[in-house]
């Protein structure tokens, strides 16, 4: 498999990882506090665990091609991708640690990467 593929492959696993995340702030807004059951029923968990399913499988691919001690580590900007979807869709306000702490992950994963 191509190093484009799978790159590719680990983009759309952290994505999907990402998203997952929002559907479950989702359905916690949603649910009903009295009756935890009723999260079964909302749309946004089955959607969520569809997220997770597929971002496993994605995640399969990856690891089958990369060491996990490089591939691994670029998961942590799933929660860059989170917060900035945190902000965006939630209106949350995102404390200066949160984007000093987003920016060193994005450095270290761009080290990992070998592009810094």
């Amino acid at each position: 498999m191509s190093d484009m593929a799978i790159y590719l492959a680990l983009f759309f696993s952290i994505v999907l990882s990402s998203v997952a995340q929002i559907f479950q702030k989702f359905a916690a807004l949603q649910q009903d506090g009295d009756k935890p059951q009723s999260l079964l029923s909302s749309p946004y968990v089955w959607l969520s665990f569809l997220c997770l399913g597929l971002g496993l499988l994605l995640w399969l691919v990856v690891l089958s091609e990369l060491s996990v001690s490089q591939a691994y580590p670029m998961l942590s900007l799933s929660y860059v991708v989170v917060m900035l979807l945190a902000r965006w869709l939630f209106k949350e306000h995102i404390p200066v640690r949160h984007w000093l702490g987003a920016a060193l992950i994005i450095l270290g994963v761009s080290c990992l990467m070998g592009t810094v």
